[in-house]
């Protein structure tokens, strides 16, 4: 069932009794670059502590403990240029009479409308905890060169500020947060970001409580979905760093395809799994296995932010011999394709989408992601039909299309030295 409570603030429930558990989720959607990747992490972690009947984070897990055990996640995501940060309780009742749904539905409402932002004391002193822990934690991740090598690409790579941080942050952008600054930017959110709510499971409260929301109107319109600017000519990124081993990431650009077909985002996944997906994939196989120049070699994309992202641990000696062998891959992809391979890795992507379909938290995702596009929305067989459909030619002419655009090297130089 699907209904809107007021303009701009959405409910899809979604009764089922494939799970045990039941979740209730709180998205909140707006424009990317109305909020920083840092002050949404910081933001979704002082959120997560407690609220005004519960101050005191250890009060608020003995609250979700009397739920009989219930769970809570708030987090965020940036989806293209569109953040979203949400609030999810998931629960089982081993009653079955919606009591625990109640509550649970009570404590979101709680959480959502009564932050610790109202609790002066608690509300500053949970800034202060979240705030050093987010720095020592980005402190730390100064070690983690494979992290570095993606941050230095995705810098970058593109242009607005909103795509050019990794989603924990950035210590440059947390220096100029305030506790003040976090609690107007979430007081903007909760009156102005488009609302969609869901709730799915056996155990739910009746259809009349899931839409007793207290939200007030709003537009709800979001910009229209289109990936970052991204750079025109081929940037090369080279930095030395004490370490185990070499860093070297490759970022494409990716042909516009947030507004084609559902099939054609198909021939994509199964690109991205047939170069690098997994440890038959064509990546792993040349570049590790036959010729030995990297400890680990995968490929990712970002359909949203229109690039696609490869990865290699290597010797600092064999960078250029490295970075020769997976621009090979790709060339070699562009002209000519197992069709062998080619079947294995969209059968493995249909099986990872029957074994998804037994977590209730993909099937809620799912659901969250029809409401913003409501026009890819399809069922198993849909996506069995495309997945099994994907020729070896689309294949060709979509690797054909990949554009190198960024190269960083984390280069051990300790390695080099010796």
């Amino acid at each position: 069932m699907q209904k809107q409570i007021v303009s701009g603030v959405n409910l899809n429930i979604n009764r089922t009794k494939r799970w045990q558990a039941n979740v209730l989720t709180c998205h909140f959607v707006g424009p990317a670059a109305n909020a920083s990747q840092t002050a949404l992490t910081l933001l979704a972690r002082l959120l997560s502590r407690g609220c005004q009947a519960y101050p005191q984070n250890d009060q608020l897990n003995l609250a979700l403990a009397r739920l009989y055990g219930a769970n809570l996640r708030v987090e965020h995501q940036l989806l293209g240029n569109w953040q979203d940060l949400y609030f999810e309780i998931s629960y089982v009742d081993p009653d079955h009479n919606g009591e625990i749904g109640r509550q649970a539905l009570s404590l979101l409402k709680q959480l959502v409308f009564e932050p610790l932002f109202k609790v002066a004391h608690f509300g500053a002193q949970a800034f202060d905890l979240e705030y050093q822990a987010l720095k020592n934690e980005l402190t730390d991740l100064k070690n983690d060169h494979d992290f570095e090598a993606y941050v230095l690409t995705k810098a970058a790579f593109f242009h607005e500020t909103y795509a050019q941080q990794p989603t924990i942050g950035s210590l440059a952008e947390l220096a100029h947060l305030d506790y003040q600054q976090l609690a107007t930017l979430y007081q903007q959110l909760v009156n102005n970001w488009r609302v969609e709510l869901f709730a799915s499971g056996q155990s739910l409260p009746d259809n009349e409580t899931l839409s007793d929301w207290d939200f007030t109107a709003r537009l709800g319109q979001l910009p229209e979905v289109a990936v970052a600017q991204q750079p025109g000519t081929l940037q090369k990124i080279e930095r030395e760093v004490v370490g185990q081993q070499t860093h070297l990431t490759l970022a494409y650009q990716l042909p516009k395809l947030v507004q084609a077909d559902n099939h054609a985002r198909d021939v994509l996944r199964v690109l991205v799994a047939y170069l690098g997906g997994d440890e038959q994939s064509l990546l792993f196989r040349q570049v590790r296995e036959k010729h030995g120049l990297a400890y680990d070699v995968s490929a990712r994309d970002d359909l949203l932010l229109g690039w696609l992202v490869i990865e290699a641990g290597v010797d600092a000696t064999q960078v250029s011999s490295a970075l020769a062998a997976i621009q090979t891959v790709i060339e070699q992809a562009a002209l000519q394709i197992d069709q062998q391979l080619l079947t294995a890795e969209a059968n493995n992507l249909l099986n990872q989408q029957i074994r998804s379909l037994d977590s209730i938290h993909f099937q809620q995702s799912r659901l969250f992601r029809n409401a913003l596009f409501p026009e890819r929305q399809r069922d198993l067989q849909q996506i069995t039909a495309s997945l099994q459909q994907v020729t070896t030619e689309e294949l060709r002419a979509l690797a054909a299309q990949l554009q190198l655009k960024v190269v960083t090297v984390v280069k051990n130089s300790q390695a080099v030295q010796s």
